[in-house]
């Protein structure tokens, strides 16, 4: 029998059945920047029929305490977990009112996903809330892990004490020999491994579109904030449009929530640019995304570390 593997389809069937059983459904994705963690999350997300990057798509406590009080069976992304819930910040009321949400709210059986680059970075009255952690260890590759059941006893779900021995006789190995591959199959939380393709282009651009607009506001003071309401609408569009910060797609999504007519949107930021004396329209300044190539080649070898189940 082959290694483990679950797909996108079996991470969705089970978010699906713990709804169905009056269960919400956490889970956690860490691993270093740039290997694809908001990735696997869109990818799982998208598969969802009610999920709206603009509205479950979040980059500051408020928005996801917002989300958590109010959804039913619905979702909260929080796409920079660092941000609410590091451990460091714990004696902050926020990040105890983040605790006490997820607790006191459980039964609206959400789905809340977290994008962290260590999820042992995260308070452990937080972490002990995940039903599931996915360490992505390579672009596209990721190990999953779900905390142990039945015990007790056990003051750590996650077994962080005795998974770190693991970790550090593989760092020994590695020094002895750096072509080791960490055996992660005798991690005590090991479930298996998930390979997972690159978002789509569209899907991608919504995505950075909804993180910049987002996250630009979660770091602005409130003065910032209040003088950026008053702004007109389109005088706010047009500073984001010569800024680089907007592609086409944005556009049409802002107007649907501002409930504005993209066409007359474009028509008055070309008219912008006219009286401005900037050379192009509306198309000359869109955002251009670069395609990052996504690849997963690590299958095969880890057929030859994984012992058959």
């Amino acid at each position: 029998m082959k290694p483990i593997y679950w797909s996108i389809k079996d991470i969705v069937h089970i978010l699906k059945e713990r709804q169905n059983n009056e269960f919400d459904g956490r889970m956690a994705i860490c691993g270093d920047t740039g290997n694809g963690k908001s990735t696997l999350i869109l990818k799982i997300l998208l598969r969802f029929k009610d999920f709206n990057n603009w509205k479950h798509q979040v980059y500051s406590r408020d928005d996801l305490l917002r989300l958590l009080k109010t959804e039913k069976r619905g979702f909260a992304w929080d796409d920079e977990a660092i941000n609410s819930g590091y451990k460091r910040n714990f004696n902050q009321a926020g990040q105890q009112d983040l605790i006490k949400t997820l607790t006191a709210y459980r039964d609206s059986f959400n789905i809340f996903a977290s994008t962290i680059p260590n999820f042992f970075s995260l308070d452990k009255d937080l972490r002990d809330l995940y039903f599931i952690m996915i360490q992505i260890i390579e672009r596209g590759v990721g190990v999953v892990h779900m905390p142990l059941q039945g015990r007790l006893y056990s003051q750590d779900k996650w077994d962080a004490k005795n998974n770190a021995k693991i970790e550090e006789s593989w760092s020994r190995r590695q020094l002895k020999d750096p072509n080791f591959k960490p055996r992660y199959h005798t991690l005590s939380t090991f479930r298996g491994y998930i390979f997972f393709s690159d978002a789509t282009p569209k899907q991608k651009k919504l995505y950075l579109e909804v993180k910049r607009t987002k996250r630009q506001g979660a770091f602005m003071t409130e003065a910032e904030k209040l003088e950026n309401q008053e702004l007109p609408f389109i005088d706010k569009i047009y500073s984001q449009l010569l800024e680089g910060k907007l592609t086409q797609d944005g556009i049409y999504q802002i107007c649907l929530m501002e409930k504005q007519k993209y066409s007359s949107v474009v028509s008055n930021l070309n008219r912008k640019l006219k009286d401005d004396g900037k050379d192009g329209t509306v198309k000359s300044f869109l955002k251009k995304i670069d395609k990052i190539p996504f690849h997963s080649n690590h299958k095969d070898e880890i057929d030859k570390l994984v012992p058959s189940f």
